[in-house]
């Protein structure tokens, strides 16, 4: 899957948004949302995205 075909959509960028502040951890998000898809080839997103979409987040609250 090449960098510029992957997205996250609002929605799950919410549901991101909202694991992360009840303390779950991004790898247990990924395969939550790899469960709902019924699979990892279904999803537009790696869980590399969902790390890096938390930790842009959590820098642009910090600073």
């Amino acid at each position: 899957m090449l960098k510029q075909h992957r997205e996250l959509s609002m929605s799950i960028r919410r549901t991101i948004e909202n694991n992360e502040e009840a303390g779950i951890r991004p790898s247990k998000t990924y395969q939550s949302f790899v469960a709902t898809a019924g699979g990892h080839r279904e999803l537009n997103f790696i869980e590399k995205d969902v790390r890096n979409y938390i930790t842009r987040k959590v820098r642009n609250v910090s600073e």
